[in-house]
């Protein structure tokens, strides 16, 4: 109860309610999922820069689009309807597989990990959105080319339903270095730092 009290007292100093409290830390955890997840995914250039203009990177990520993730979602039956559709931001999170949290769910993931911990991590997925940086959209396996049909086969095997892409965009241009959880901390935060100045 006291280390309850104690996280929300932390948390309370940048925010105003458990309900904000409750969605700094759903913040976090989406952002730690997507660290996790997103590790091993396929790194290339972008021709399109994040919503301020920075130069960026796409990190790409392959799930399989089982029943449960597309019921959570109103994808068409179509399959070419299907393709042209996206979902954006903690969304796409979702529909990839990113489990949402109730209240007491959610404090307990805070203390877990801690205050300051959840704070930063919940900073990093703010920057992410407000950069408009995350977009999932739907794949039947055969459309997948070059570097992520090989991830595909790599990473799922078969696909009967399916596949979900999800981009990210990352500051930066190192397309030379190990796209896992470190580096994309390491990005962030250097691109977070110069846009404070």
């Amino acid at each position: 109860m006291l280390r309850t009290l104690s996280l929300l007292r932390s948390l309370h100093g940048a925010h105003h309610s458990l309900a904000d409290a409750r969605a700094t830390v759903q913040r976090a955890c989406d952002y730690r999922w997507l660290r996790g997840a997103m590790a091993g995914g396929h790194v290339s250039e972008s021709s399109q820069p994040l919503a301020d203009g920075t130069p960026c990177m796409t990190l790409t990520q392959l799930f399989s689009a089982t029943a449960g993730r597309l019921s959570g979602g109103n994808w068409p039956a179509d399959a070419e309807a299907r393709e042209r559709c996206r979902v954006e931001g903690a969304h796409a999170c979702r529909a990839a597989g990113a489990p949402a949290y109730r209240t007491l769910e959610s404090l307990s993931q805070g203390l877990v990990h801690g205050a300051m911990s959840v704070l930063k991590d919940a900073a990093r997925f703010d920057y992410l959105l407000e950069q408009q940086a995350l977009r999932l959209t739907w794949r039947r396996p055969q459309r997948l080319e070059g570097a992520l049909a090989a991830l595909a086969a790599r990473r799922l095997g078969q696909a009967p339903q399916g596949v979900f892409v999800l981009a990210l965009r990352v500051p930066g241009r190192e397309l030379n270095h190990a796209a896992d959880g470190e580096w994309l901390d390491q990005q962030l935060d250097r691109y977070r730092k110069l846009l404070r100045r």
